[in-house]
């Protein structure tokens, strides 16, 4: 038996992986976070790494290092898949019994569409973490308050308010493009962080496109929440 780790990731990913196809989905951003070297120790049959990222030969780029990461964990028979999720085409071409998706939804302009999308790739099993908000904020700025069904939309959020939400964030050490600091939104750039729902909403919103919450635990000092979800 594998050692697991603490990450409620990992510990869901071991739970129903063994012997099952396995995707990441967006897993190159920062590399290390990727999942596919985990759902290998823990004897999936098939793994796949999908991508928005252009797979080029630069060895320095994302799939580059990506590639190096695998050979280093002793990994090999991997799938790169270089591919937006929510091209419909990708449905049509696989599926998979467990997909994993970390630290995406939230930067996704349209939220439920991907949702939607991962839906359409999961035969079993999604692992799905997002960045959540606690119903109250309150700091020396003032107080926000969120009702249980409720998604923040940052763009949306007048001066006094961004100033509550950004210090929320400055003060559990976060400094990040779109969220502690104002930008211009286009529609395309996935970087801002622009949905952040709470707990409640964002398993509402799984369950809405056709998922069943199974289990779900806190993380990123309960920051960002991770779903065990079945088809």
């Amino acid at each position: 038996m594998k050692p697991v780790s603490s990450d409620p990731r990992d510990q869901f990913i071991a739970e129903v992986v063994s012997d099952q196809t396995f995707a990441d989905v967006g897993g190159l951003w920062g590399v290390v976070n990727e999942k596919v070297s985990v759902a290998w120790r823990h004897r999936a049959r098939g793994l796949t790494m999908i991508d928005v990222t252009p797979d080029t030969p630069d060895p320095g780029g994302l799939w580059g290092k990506f590639r190096e990461r695998m050979t280093e964990m002793n990994v090999e028979r991997y799938t790169c898949l270089s591919q937006d999720i929510c091209d419909p085409a990708l449905a049509q071409q696989a599926s998979f019994d467990v997909v994993h998706c970390s630290g995406v939804l939230y930067h996704h302009p349209h939220p439920l569409l991907m949702l939607e999308a991962l839906r359409a790739v999961t035969r079993r099993y999604l692992i799905l973490t997002s960045s959540i908000l606690p119903e109250v904020i309150e700091n020396e700025h003032g107080r926000y308050q969120l009702p249980p069904s409720g998604v923040l939309f940052i763009p949306a959020l007048g001066d006094a308010e961004f100033k509550i939400v950004k210090t929320f964030w400055e003060q559990a050490g976060v400094q990040a493009h779109g969220l502690t600091e104002r930008v211009t939104y286009r529609l395309r750039d996935f970087g801002p962080w622009w949905w952040l729902p709470t707990a409640s909403a964002l398993t509402a919103m799984c369950e809405a496109v056709g998922f069943k919450a199974i289990k779900s635990q806190l993380t990123w000092r309960d920051k960002a929440l991770v779903l065990l979800l079945s088809v």
